[in-house]
Formats: C-alpha cells, sequence, structure tokens
C-alpha cells in the first residue's frame, strides 16, 4: 500500500471539507437573508411583484438585510468561542475524566497497566514526540483515543476491552494511531469543528427564544394583533428550523472531515510501527468482538470522533465519525476484508518486560549507524534503572543533571559537589544512584531516555520549573563552553520545564534561520558544503544562503532560532526537517550527534521524528 499517497488523499480531502463547512455557514445566513427579504417583498407590494419591483425592495431594505447578516455572523462567531473555551479550559485531561477514564501511575505493579505505559513510551519514541499521560477507561468496547490541544498537553485513552482483546502488536497499532491524531492536528481541528457547529445549533436556540417570548406576551397582554409579533414569530420559527438544519448538515460534514482523518491515521500507524498486521489485525478483533467498539459512557457521542473505533451506536451512528472496517482494513493490508468468527475470548495479558525505547529506536535511526567502538552497549538493567528513574519528578531531573555534568572527572567532581549541597535531598539522593549509571550509556541512548521524563518534569511546579532551567543553564555552562549534546538536552529540558516564548520576525528571516539549522546539521557530517548543499535543495524555501555558515558554536543563537521556527506553520516546519534530513543522510550513515540533533529539532517544532533509511 502507498501510505504516503494515503496521507496526502485525505490532507486534500478535509481541506475541500473544510471548505464546505465555511460555505455552508455563509449559506445559512444568506438563507436568512432571502427568507427575510421574501416576506418583505409580499408585505410591501399585495398587488404583485415583478422585476422592478423586487430591485427596489433589494435597494430598500439592503441595510437592513446586512445588519442581520452581521448579527447572525456575531451570535455564530460568538456561541462558537463560548463552547470553544469551554472545550479548552482543561485539556485532554478533563475529556479524558469526562469519559471514566483513571490516570494510570509510572510507579504501579499491575502488569496490565505496565504493559499499556511501555508501549505508549514506544510510539513516543518512535513518533519524535513527548510522553503523554495515560488513562485506563472501564469498557468492555475495544477502542482508545487521543485528546489535547498540542503534543505538549496531550493524553492518551485506552480501553479495558481493547488492552484485554489485543495482543501486544494490535495494541501498538492503536496506539500509534492515536499518535498520528496527536501529530496531525487531529484533536485541535475537531474540537474547532464543534465550536462551529455549536454556534449554528445556537440559531434554533436563539429562535427558539423568540417563539417562547411571543408566546408569553401573547399569553399576559390584550394588545390588538397588529403589533408585529406575527414577524417575530416567523423569525424565530425560521431561525429554530434553519439552525436545526445547519447543525444536522454540519454534523454530517463533521463526519466526513474525521473520516479522512481516520485513513491519514491509519497510515501514519504503519510508518511510525513498520507493521500492518498490527493495526490491520485490531481492526479485525473489533470486527470480530461481542461488544465491538462502542463505549457506553453518556458523553461518547460528544467525543465520537476522537475514538479509534466507532464508538456509537443507533440512530447516532447516522453521524458515524469512521470509515467502515472493510475499507479501513483493505486499505491497510491490500486484500478484501473476511469477517472474522465472533469471538470474545481476551488475549493473554500476562506481563511484559520488554525494554520500550529498542525497537522505536532502531526503526527510526535505522540505517548505519557509527557509534563509538571502545564502548559496548550497556546492559538492559542499566537502561531500566535510568528509565525507572525518568518516572519520578525528582528522578528526572536527577537524570537531566547528569547528563550535563561536565565530562572531564575532576571538573565533574567538583560540579557535582557544588550542585549537590544546593540541590533537594531526593533530587542529591537520585543523583547519587543515577551517575554512575548515565557515564555508562551512549548519548543517543541518554537521550531517548530522557524524553521519557517530559511528563515528569512538567508536574514541577512554576518555581520549580525556573530553579531547574536556571540549574541547567549553570551546569552547561560550567566548563565554558557549550557542545551539541549539552544543547540537545537544553532543548528537552525546555520542552518539559518552559513553554516557549513567541518569537516573531520579519518573513525574510525564515530563510536565515533554516540556513542556520542547516548549518549545525552539515558541520557534523564529512564534508558540510556537500551535506549544506543537499540541504538547501531538499529544502526549497525562499530566502536560504548559498553558502554554508563557517561559525557553529553559538549555540544561544541556535535556541533562538529553534524558538523562532516552532512559531512556524506545520509546513515550514516539515520543510526545514526536510533539508535537515538531507544533510544527514547524504554520505549514508547517521552519528549520534546528528540523531540526537534531529530529536532535540523533532521535539522542540513538535512534529514526528521520521524513520530513516
Amino acid at each position: 500500500m502507498r501510505f504516503f499517497e494515503h496521507q496526502e488523499k485525505a490532507r486534500n480531502h478535509t481541506f475541500r471539507l473544510l471548505v464546505l463547512f465555511g460555505l455552508g455557514v455563509f449559506a445559512l445566513i444568506f438563507s436568512i437573508d432571502g427568507i427575510l427579504l421574501l416576506g418583505l417583498g409580499y408585505s410591501d407590494s399585495p398587488g404583485g411583484l415583478d422585476g422592478a419591483n423586487w430591485g427596489k425592495i433589494l435597494e430598500t431594505y439592503f441595510p437592513a438585510l446586512a445588519l442581520v447578516a452581521a448579527f447572525l455572523g456575531f451570535v455564530i462567531g460568538s456561541a462558537s468561542l463560548y463552547r470553544l473555551s469551554q472545550l479548552s479550559s482543561g485539556g485532554g485531561a478533563s475529556v479524558a475524566e469526562s469519559l471514566g477514564g483513571t490516570l494510570l501511575q509510572h510507579d504501579t505493579h499491575d502488569p496490565v497497566e505496565k504493559k499499556i505505559l511501555n508501549i505508549v513510551e514506544e510510539m513516543a519514541i518512535a513518533s519524535g514526540m513527548p510522553v503523554p499521560r495515560v488513562y485506563l477507561m472501564d469498557e468492555d468496547g475495544i477502542n482508545a483515543f487521543a485528546a489535547g490541544w498540542s503534543p505538549n498537553d496531550a493524553v492518551i485513552g485506552v480501553t479495558k476491552g481493547c488492552v484485554e482483546a489485543l495482543s501486544r502488536d494490535e495494541l501498538q497499532g492503536v496506539i500509534a494511531h492515536e499518535f498520528s491524531h496527536i501529530l496531525n492536528g487531529d484533536m485541535k481541528l475537531n474540537i474547532r469543528l464543534m465550536g462551529i457547529l455549536y454556534g449554528i445549533f445556537f440559531l434554533s436556540i436563539l429562535g427558539e427564544i423568540l417563539i417562547r417570548s411571543i408566546s408569553y406576551s401573547g399569553n399576559s397582554s390584550n394588545e390588538k394583533k397588529n403589533d408585529g409579533k406575527g414577524a417575530i414569530f416567523m423569525i424565530g420559527l425560521v431561525l429554530f428550523i434553519l439552525g436545526w438544519m445547519g447543525w444536522f448538515f454540519g454534523r454530517l460534514i463533521q463526519a466526513a472531515v474525521s473520516r479522512q482523518r481516520e485513513f491519514l491515521a491509519d497510515a501514519s500507524a504503519v510508518q511510525f510501527t513498520r507493521n500492518p498486521d498490527g493495526i490491520g489485525g485490531a481492526l479485525r478483533k473489533i470486527a470480530g468482538w461481542d461488544q465491538g467498539s462502542i463505549i457506553r459512557n453518556p458523553n461518547a457521542p460528544e467525543a465520537s470522533h476522537l475514538f479509534f473505533g466507532n464508538g456509537i451506536s443507533g440512530f447516532s451512528a447516522l453521524f458515524a465519525t469512521h470509515p467502515p472496517l472493510e475499507e479501513r482494513i483493505q486499505r491497510i493490508e491490500g486484500v478484501y476484508f473476511q469477517p472474522p468468527e465472533n469471538s470474545s475470548e481476551a488475549t493473554s495479558t500476562e506481563p511484559t518486560d520488554d525494554i520500550a525505547f529498542s525497537a522505536a529506536q532502531l526503526s527510526n535511526l535505522a540505517g548505519t549507524m557509527r557509534m563509538p567502538a571502545k564502548k559496548s552497549p550497556p546492559p538492559i538493567p542499566i537502561l531500566v534503572s535510568i528509565e525507572n528513574q525518568c518516572h519520578d519528578p525528582a528522578g528526572a531531573l536527577a537524570v537531566l543533571y547528569s547528563m550535563l555534568l561536565p565530562p572531564d572527572n575532576l571538573s565533574r567532581t567538583k560540579a557535582r559537589d557544588q550542585l549537590i549541597s544546593k540541590l533537594d535531598p531526593a533530587i542529591a539522593q537520585a543523583l547519587f544512584e543515577v551517575e554512575p549509571l548515565v557515564l555508562q550509556t551512549n548519548k543517543l541512548q541518554l537521550f531517548t531516555l530522557l524524553s521519557k521524563a517530559l511528563p515528569s518534569l512538567k508536574m514541577l511546579g512554576k518555581e520549580q520549573s525556573i530553579d531547574a532551567l536556571k540549574t541547567c543553564k549553570a551546569l552547561i555552562s560550567a566548563d565554558g563552553k557549550i557542545d551539541f549534546f549539552e544543547f540537545c538536552v537544553w532543548r528537552l529540558a525546555k520542552t518539559g520545564l518552559e513553554k516557549f516564548h513567541q518569537v516573531k520576525g520579519p518573513g525574510a528571516a525564515l530563510g536565515i534561520a533554516a540556513s542556520t539549522v542547516f548549518t549545525f546539521f552539515a558541520k557534523l557530517s564529512d564534508n558540510p558544503d556537500a551535506a549544506y548543499q543537499k540541504a538547501i535543495k531538499a529544502a526549497e524555501i525562499h530566502g536560504l544562503l548559498d553558502n554554508i555558515e563557517t561559525k557553529t558554536d553559538d549555540f544561544k543563537m541556535l535556541d533562538k532560532v529553534f524558538d523562532f521556527l516552532a512559531q512556524a506553520n506545520t509546513e515550514i516546519k516539515h520543510k526545514v526537517l526536510d533539508g535537515c534530513i538531507a544533510a544527514i543522510l547524504h554520505d549514508g550513515k547517521i552519528t549520534q550527534d546528528e540523531g540526537v540533533l534531529l530529536r532535540a529539532f523533532c521535539l522542540s517544532m513538535e512534529i514526528p521524528l521520521p524513520p530513516l533509511g
């Protein structure tokens, strides 16, 4: 199957449907104006209407109709903004809790919960994004969801039925599918559609208010009939009917948008896992599972677009947000769907103690890795110990600080002793435990492990985060210089401890910023000039510098460039990423520094780390 073609097709269909949604809103407003114009025309010309009369009537009432259109636009816009503020106030966690989800803790001893957490961490590494929080729902249907406004505040939800019914590979495919929704902006898209839909439906609420006001005033007054109540009643009735019609067709368009994004997420899941049998098998399991993918929670209909499979049934299925299982399976596997035998037997839920990062790490840094010949890979217990520290805020800070201590033994000892004297006792103890392990682990593995610490770092308060960033700066400057690895660790620390400040600049600055990033990647190559030329050719960005920059030791400047590019749109970010990849792969090998810098770039830009091979 040509997955990238399906991804592009899904994006194009989504754009057309969004345009259709916008046109529908304008058509709704003009329909109301048209009905009002028709009524005004007949009331002013009881003897009949011709073309001349219509022109005169339109000229007479045009200002009033324009005012009505502006008022309706204001009502729809205000109602939509109000609903969006409600949806955004609690983030992904509020959605998960409204669906009955329970937050999973990393120190859990439950084998099933540990398996879920391990798989989520695998897919976070495979997709090159921060590890989200995980919620478990007490639902028998096979389903999952992703919720949040951005990768930094996203959560993953999984049902009990999903864990019980699916094998590890199948569960991995489902989680990878949800990560695609996070990375492709589907969550934000659907929340915006929900807001627009509420704004349209609010017209019905407004119409109902007008109808009731006429009914109440009619019961409490003895005024004569010629008081305009009939006109107000008709306006209310029109608003009520058109509001419902707009809501109905808006829901259909919303469902169509969501269905196209499901195809994109399915293709991306295969891209992340390199295993079409995983997500394909999960979809087949849903077809043969007694409970299917149905979610019983009363809040499921509003969140139906978030789920892996159709979470609703009955009349609401008219607005199904997912394509038929048969079509999804056929696109993934390239064969016609064969319905499985009905089965409700759960697959094994035996604990899986595999190291979560190893498979994903190798798959995303495929190719010839130029690793140090003198240092053999650290034993698995060392990696597990470091990973366990990353799941606790104190341990996460200890790992972070250990990675930034100077490499020279004498300088390292001095810096460590000064650091411990200022640290909280819990962090100091964790530092004593983890530092010897960090010294035995290579940079790429350390950086991959540290990316798992992001949820723990985000648990720190504002003052703690500020202090942690100050400590990182002090450790980096302890030896009077900054290297690539320290810079990359700093970018990861900022992701967990600080929300980037918006950095604005003129449009021309984009080319200079991208050229700066390419220069740093190119300087890591054996042939910097050739690597840089490959980068600028692949990126296709206006304003790129023709020749490579010679100064590549100003990491403070590169830090500002990363912050600047983080504000760019997704298309620009991917163009810069294309240039970075071209610079890395021009010599057919990936060094540790190249791999770490690429991961740091993707984390900073909140875009997926692509498979390289």
